[in-house]
Protein backbone atom coordinates (compact mmCIF):
# COMPACT_ATOMS: atom_id res chain seq x y z
CA UNK A 1 0.00 0.00 0.00
CA UNK A 2 2.54 2.46 0.88
CA UNK A 3 4.58 1.69 -2.43
CA UNK A 4 1.73 2.27 -4.01
CA UNK A 5 0.51 5.59 -1.99
CA UNK A 6 4.26 6.53 -3.37
CA UNK A 7 4.00 5.64 -6.76
CA UNK A 8 0.97 7.88 -6.96
CA UNK A 9 2.04 10.51 -5.30
CA UNK A 10 5.22 10.92 -7.37
CA UNK A 11 3.02 10.65 -10.65
CA UNK A 12 0.54 13.02 -8.91
CA UNK A 13 3.24 15.65 -8.64
CA UNK A 14 4.95 14.98 -12.02
CA UNK A 15 1.84 15.77 -13.40
CA UNK A 16 1.43 18.65 -11.26
CA UNK A 17 5.14 19.66 -12.06
CA UNK A 18 4.14 19.18 -15.90
CA UNK A 19 1.25 21.34 -15.95
CA UNK A 20 2.62 24.15 -14.08
CA UNK A 21 5.93 23.94 -16.62
CA UNK A 22 3.35 24.13 -19.42
CA UNK A 23 1.75 27.46 -17.93
CA UNK A 24 4.97 28.98 -17.20
CA UNK A 25 5.97 28.74 -21.05
CA UNK A 26 5.27 31.80 -23.25
CA UNK A 27 2.80 31.38 -25.65
CA UNK A 28 2.73 32.43 -28.81
CA UNK A 29 1.58 35.89 -29.63
CA UNK A 30 -1.05 35.46 -32.58
CA UNK A 31 -2.36 39.29 -34.20
CA UNK A 32 -5.59 40.09 -33.81
CA UNK A 33 -5.14 43.46 -35.89
CA UNK A 34 -6.98 42.57 -39.37
CA UNK A 35 -4.64 45.57 -41.05
CA UNK A 36 -1.80 43.56 -40.21
CA UNK A 37 -3.41 40.22 -41.89
CA UNK A 38 -4.66 42.13 -44.96
CA UNK A 39 -0.51 42.82 -44.91
CA UNK A 40 0.51 39.38 -45.46
CA UNK A 41 -0.04 36.91 -48.37
CA UNK A 42 -0.99 33.34 -47.87
CA UNK A 43 2.85 32.77 -47.51
CA UNK A 44 3.20 35.08 -44.89
CA UNK A 45 5.31 37.62 -46.19
CA UNK A 46 4.44 41.40 -46.34
CA UNK A 47 2.03 42.25 -49.51
CA UNK A 48 4.22 44.65 -52.38
CA UNK A 49 1.81 47.58 -51.20
CA UNK A 50 4.39 50.40 -51.67
CA UNK A 51 4.98 53.26 -49.17
CA UNK A 52 6.97 53.80 -46.42
CA UNK A 53 8.23 51.37 -43.14
CA UNK A 54 10.74 49.55 -45.67
CA UNK A 55 8.07 47.99 -48.04
CA UNK A 56 9.49 47.54 -51.57
CA UNK A 57 7.26 50.08 -53.81
CA UNK A 58 4.95 49.47 -56.73
CA UNK A 59 6.78 49.51 -59.97
CA UNK A 60 6.02 52.84 -61.69
CA UNK A 61 3.93 52.75 -64.74
CA UNK A 62 5.97 52.91 -67.70
CA UNK A 63 5.24 56.15 -70.35
CA UNK A 64 4.05 56.44 -73.28
CA UNK A 65 6.48 56.19 -75.96
CA UNK A 66 7.19 59.32 -78.39
CA UNK A 67 5.64 58.81 -81.64
CA UNK A 68 8.60 59.82 -83.62
CA UNK A 69 10.31 57.02 -82.06
CA UNK A 70 7.57 54.00 -82.53
CA UNK A 71 7.41 55.41 -86.17
CA UNK A 72 11.61 54.64 -85.88
CA UNK A 73 11.02 51.53 -84.32
CA UNK A 74 8.29 50.35 -86.65
CA UNK A 75 10.53 51.16 -89.47
CA UNK A 76 13.55 49.24 -88.29
CA UNK A 77 11.46 46.36 -87.44
CA UNK A 78 9.42 46.28 -91.37
CA UNK A 79 13.52 46.34 -92.18
CA UNK A 80 14.59 43.41 -89.85
CA UNK A 81 11.72 41.41 -91.77
CA UNK A 82 12.65 42.19 -95.01
CA UNK A 83 15.89 41.08 -94.48
CA UNK A 84 14.56 37.51 -92.77
CA UNK A 85 12.20 37.26 -96.35
CA UNK A 86 14.79 37.86 -98.23
CA UNK A 87 16.87 34.96 -96.73
CA UNK A 88 14.28 32.75 -96.59
CA UNK A 89 13.77 33.29 -100.25
CA UNK A 90 17.46 32.24 -100.38
CA UNK A 91 16.50 29.27 -98.59
CA UNK A 92 13.62 28.12 -101.12
CA UNK A 93 15.48 28.80 -104.05
CA UNK A 94 18.27 26.40 -102.45
CA UNK A 95 15.31 23.95 -101.87
CA UNK A 96 13.75 24.12 -105.00
CA UNK A 97 17.65 22.83 -106.65
CA UNK A 98 18.28 20.18 -104.61
CA UNK A 99 15.13 18.63 -104.75
CA UNK A 100 15.70 18.78 -108.57
CA UNK A 101 18.97 17.60 -107.92
CA UNK A 102 17.12 14.22 -105.51
CA UNK A 103 14.67 13.70 -108.33
CA UNK A 104 17.23 13.79 -111.08
CA UNK A 105 19.38 11.08 -108.71
CA UNK A 106 15.66 8.91 -107.91
CA UNK A 107 15.73 9.97 -104.38
CA UNK A 108 11.88 11.08 -104.64
CA UNK A 109 11.79 10.61 -100.42
CA UNK A 110 14.85 13.03 -100.52
CA UNK A 111 12.89 15.20 -103.00
CA UNK A 112 9.66 15.19 -101.44
CA UNK A 113 11.43 16.01 -98.08
CA UNK A 114 13.43 19.19 -99.29
CA UNK A 115 9.62 20.39 -100.86
CA UNK A 116 8.00 19.72 -97.44
CA UNK A 117 11.11 22.28 -95.96
CA UNK A 118 10.36 24.47 -99.12
CA UNK A 119 6.64 24.73 -98.19
CA UNK A 120 7.66 25.36 -94.75
CA UNK A 121 9.86 27.84 -95.61
CA UNK A 122 6.88 29.92 -98.20
CA UNK A 123 4.63 29.39 -95.07
CA UNK A 124 7.10 31.25 -93.28
CA UNK A 125 7.37 34.28 -95.60
CA UNK A 126 3.31 34.43 -95.44
CA UNK A 127 3.50 35.30 -92.39
CA UNK A 128 6.32 37.64 -92.13
CA UNK A 129 4.45 39.62 -95.39
CA UNK A 130 1.17 39.95 -93.12
CA UNK A 131 3.07 41.10 -89.81
CA UNK A 132 4.96 43.80 -92.05
CA UNK A 133 1.27 44.53 -93.28
CA UNK A 134 0.59 45.15 -90.03
CA UNK A 135 3.46 47.12 -89.20
CA UNK A 136 3.29 49.42 -92.11
CA UNK A 137 -0.53 49.92 -91.37
CA UNK A 138 0.33 51.29 -87.40
CA UNK A 139 3.01 53.40 -89.19
CA UNK A 140 0.92 54.55 -91.08
CA UNK A 141 -1.78 55.66 -88.34
CA UNK A 142 1.15 56.60 -86.33
CA UNK A 143 2.13 58.95 -89.46
CA UNK A 144 -1.53 60.38 -89.82
CA UNK A 145 -1.68 61.20 -85.89
CA UNK A 146 1.55 62.63 -85.57
CA UNK A 147 0.23 64.87 -88.56
CA UNK A 148 -3.43 65.34 -87.00
CA UNK A 149 -1.55 66.47 -83.68
CA UNK A 150 0.97 69.05 -85.86
CA UNK A 151 -2.33 70.46 -87.66
CA UNK A 152 -4.35 70.52 -84.39
CA UNK A 153 -1.13 72.86 -82.82
CA UNK A 154 -1.04 74.95 -85.91
CA UNK A 155 -4.79 75.80 -85.70
CA UNK A 156 -4.65 75.68 -82.01
CA UNK A 157 -1.83 78.40 -82.28
CA UNK A 158 -3.16 80.24 -84.92
CA UNK A 159 -6.71 80.53 -82.67
CA UNK A 160 -4.84 81.95 -79.67
CA UNK A 161 -3.24 84.42 -82.12
CA UNK A 162 -6.30 85.87 -83.75
CA UNK A 163 -8.04 86.20 -80.04
CA UNK A 164 -5.20 87.96 -79.16
CA UNK A 165 -4.99 90.44 -81.54
CA UNK A 166 -8.61 90.13 -81.78
CA UNK A 167 -7.95 92.06 -78.60
CA UNK A 168 -11.46 91.02 -76.85
CA UNK A 169 -13.48 92.05 -79.46
CA UNK A 170 -16.63 90.80 -80.27
CA UNK A 171 -19.61 91.34 -82.28
CA UNK A 172 -21.92 93.17 -80.29
CA UNK A 173 -19.27 95.17 -78.36
CA UNK A 174 -18.31 96.28 -82.31
CA UNK A 175 -22.39 96.99 -83.15
CA UNK A 176 -22.79 99.05 -79.76
CA UNK A 177 -19.38 100.95 -80.70
CA UNK A 178 -20.33 101.77 -84.29
CA UNK A 179 -24.34 102.82 -82.75
CA UNK A 180 -22.13 105.33 -80.71
CA UNK A 181 -20.12 106.54 -83.57
CA UNK A 182 -23.63 106.77 -85.38
CA UNK A 183 -25.28 109.35 -82.52
CA UNK A 184 -22.16 111.04 -82.43
CA UNK A 185 -22.05 111.83 -85.49
CA UNK A 186 -26.02 112.63 -85.84
CA UNK A 187 -25.14 114.96 -82.95
CA UNK A 188 -22.12 116.70 -84.61
CA UNK A 189 -24.35 117.81 -87.53
CA UNK A 190 -27.19 119.00 -85.21
CA UNK A 191 -24.62 121.42 -83.68
CA UNK A 192 -23.39 122.35 -86.77
CA UNK A 193 -26.87 123.41 -88.15
CA UNK A 194 -27.83 125.41 -85.00
CA UNK A 195 -24.55 126.70 -85.43
CA UNK A 196 -25.36 127.76 -88.83
CA UNK A 197 -28.50 128.55 -88.71
CA UNK A 198 -29.66 132.84 -89.17
CA UNK A 199 -30.12 134.70 -86.00
CA UNK A 200 -33.30 136.37 -88.32
CA UNK A 201 -35.96 134.54 -89.27
CA UNK A 202 -36.72 137.10 -92.07
CA UNK A 203 -33.74 135.32 -94.08
CA UNK A 204 -35.70 132.40 -94.39
CA UNK A 205 -38.64 133.28 -96.31
CA UNK A 206 -36.85 132.16 -99.36
CA UNK A 207 -40.42 132.30 -101.05
CA UNK A 208 -40.64 135.87 -100.57
CA UNK A 209 -36.97 136.44 -102.38
CA UNK A 210 -37.98 134.04 -105.43
CA UNK A 211 -41.46 136.46 -105.84
CA UNK A 212 -38.91 139.72 -105.72
CA UNK A 213 -36.17 137.92 -107.94
CA UNK A 214 -39.23 136.74 -110.73
CA UNK A 215 -40.44 140.90 -110.44
CA UNK A 216 -36.54 141.68 -111.58
CA UNK A 217 -36.29 139.42 -114.39
CA UNK A 218 -39.77 140.53 -115.46
CA UNK A 219 -39.04 144.57 -115.54
CA UNK A 220 -35.48 143.68 -117.26
CA UNK A 221 -37.64 141.41 -119.92
CA UNK A 222 -39.92 144.29 -120.33
CA UNK A 223 -37.72 146.87 -120.91
CA UNK A 224 -35.31 145.38 -123.55
CA UNK A 225 -38.44 144.87 -125.36
CA UNK A 226 -39.47 148.17 -125.08
CA UNK A 227 -36.46 149.87 -125.78
CA UNK A 228 -35.02 147.82 -128.26
CA UNK A 229 -30.87 148.58 -129.16
CA UNK A 230 -30.17 150.49 -132.28
CA UNK A 231 -29.40 149.44 -135.54
CA UNK A 232 -25.88 150.18 -137.59
CA UNK A 233 -26.95 152.38 -141.05
CA UNK A 234 -22.83 151.60 -142.16
CA UNK A 235 -20.41 149.11 -142.43
CA UNK A 236 -17.35 149.62 -140.40
CA UNK A 237 -14.07 149.77 -142.31
CA UNK A 238 -12.97 145.85 -142.07
CA UNK A 239 -15.34 144.48 -140.87
CA UNK A 240 -16.69 142.70 -144.33
CA UNK A 241 -13.11 141.20 -144.13
CA UNK A 242 -13.26 140.44 -141.25
CA UNK A 243 -16.40 138.64 -141.17
CA UNK A 244 -15.85 137.08 -144.25
CA UNK A 245 -12.24 136.21 -145.46
CA UNK A 246 -12.21 134.25 -148.82
CA UNK A 247 -9.42 132.97 -151.05
CA UNK A 248 -9.61 134.95 -154.17
CA UNK A 249 -10.88 132.83 -157.33
CA UNK A 250 -8.87 131.67 -159.56
CA UNK A 251 -7.84 133.28 -162.98
CA UNK A 252 -6.53 129.83 -164.89
CA UNK A 253 -7.62 126.49 -165.35
CA UNK A 254 -6.97 124.38 -162.02
CA UNK A 255 -4.46 121.80 -162.68
CA UNK A 256 -4.92 118.17 -160.58
CA UNK A 257 -1.82 115.77 -159.79
CA UNK A 258 -2.55 112.65 -159.92
CA UNK A 259 -5.78 109.60 -161.13
CA UNK A 260 -8.82 111.41 -160.48
CA UNK A 261 -11.93 109.39 -161.27
CA UNK A 262 -14.31 110.56 -164.33
CA UNK A 263 -17.44 111.87 -162.11
CA UNK A 264 -15.47 113.76 -159.58
CA UNK A 265 -13.68 115.23 -162.56
CA UNK A 266 -16.67 116.57 -164.06
CA UNK A 267 -17.83 117.49 -160.76
CA UNK A 268 -14.73 119.94 -160.63
CA UNK A 269 -14.51 121.11 -163.81
CA UNK A 270 -18.57 122.41 -163.52
CA UNK A 271 -17.26 124.02 -159.90
CA UNK A 272 -14.50 125.87 -161.96
CA UNK A 273 -16.78 126.60 -164.57
CA UNK A 274 -19.09 128.35 -162.23
CA UNK A 275 -16.48 130.30 -160.54
CA UNK A 276 -15.52 131.49 -163.69
CA UNK A 277 -18.70 132.45 -164.99
CA UNK A 278 -19.31 134.30 -161.48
Amino acid sequence: GRVRGTVLGGDRRGSLSTEGQARDRPRPRISSSRSEQRSMNIFGRPRNTGGGGGKQPVRARQAAPDAAQAILKLRGTVETLDKREAHIGTKITAQTAEAKAKLAKKDKKGALICMKRKKMFENEITKIQGARMTLEQQMMALENAAMNMQTFGAMNEGKQALKAARGGMDADTIGDTMDDIREEMDEADAIATALGAPLDDALEDDDELLAELNMMEQDDLEDKLLNPPSVPTSTPVGAAEDILDLPDAPTSQVVVDGDVEDDELAALRELEASMMAA
